[in-house]
């Protein structure tokens, strides 16, 4: 082989060496010689690209420069051709998170702080430059800050939330980002006369009644018929068990951050 193992070309004969040693320069050494000079040429790579390659290519950590934009699948690519696709995948992806969560958005979430661009919903104010295009969405729905520089996120620390009733009839005179305190509907509760051993029609509210097997029950005010088929109307009666300061259903504590910024 014309080339040694390091890629070095190696000649089979020294035309010094034999004239030295007395050695006759001969026909078949020059065409030996001619032949191992053409077989070293055959192994080189044409520059103008007239044949494939043979074997993997080791470019030996080096560069390889002005390499062009591949076209077919199998050609290879440069560092622009790569560079611009990271980047139209990174538009793509951006594009794809600021569609799912779109500015204003409002999201439960076990993370306990502000990450990323969401922020957590506990009503401070925050400068409506930094957070111009948030402040072009709520405005001071949730509180003006100090109504020139700055602007209120929403609290929504220990509450819940609630859809704008927009004409439902179910919430009238709401807008948006308008706090509401918690409150009991209207509501009867029923006793039978009978409950009562005087006899009275009226019990005044600390008395405490026995019903037939449901527990003991206070504050009740008794009117109307003796009928215990009909009893009486009752009002500000409350059980023993599970009377808390205010009226909840079963809940589990979360906290709410605020899509503040876009990607």
């Amino acid at each position: 082989m014309p080339f040694d193992s390091e890629g070095k070309f190696s000649r089979l004969h020294n035309w010094e060496d034999d004239r030295i040693n007395d050695i006759d320069i001969v026909t078949d050494h020059h065409d030996e010689e001619d032949d191992n000079l053409a077989e070293g040429l055959s192994l080189t790579l044409l520059r103008d690209g007239r044949v494939p390659m043979q074997a993997n290519f080791d470019v030996g950590n080096f560069q390889i420069k002005n390499l062009a934009s591949g076209n077919l699948d199998n050609d290879a690519t440069n560092k622009k051709q790569m560079d611009t696709a990271i980047n139209n995948l990174r538009d793509l992806l951006t594009g794809i998170i600021n569609c799912s969560a779109v500015l204003g958005d409002i999201k439960a979430s076990a993370q306990q702080e502000d990450h990323d661009n969401w922020l957590l919903c506990d009503g401070r104010e925050v400068n409506r430059s930094d957070y111009a295009d948030l402040y072009a969405v709520v405005g001071d729905a949730f509180g003006a800050g100090n109504e020139v520089t700055t602007f209120n996120l929403p609290d929504c620390r220990g509450i819940v939330l609630r859809g704008v009733d927009n004409g439902r009839g179910f919430d009238d005179g709401r807008i948006l980002g308008s706090y509401q305190e918690d409150s009991i509907g209207e509501h009867h509760h029923w006793v039978a006369n009978g409950a009562n051993s005087g006899g009275n029609n009226d019990i005044s509210p600390e008395k405490t009644l026995t019903g037939n097997g449901t527990g003991e029950w206070y504050g009740a005010y008794l009117r109307g018929s003796p009928d215990p088929a009909t009893g009486g109307k009752s009002s500000g009666v409350k059980g023993v068990e599970n009377v808390v300061a205010e009226t909840r259903m079963k809940n589990l504590a979360i906290n709410y951050f605020i899509k503040a910024k876009k990607e």
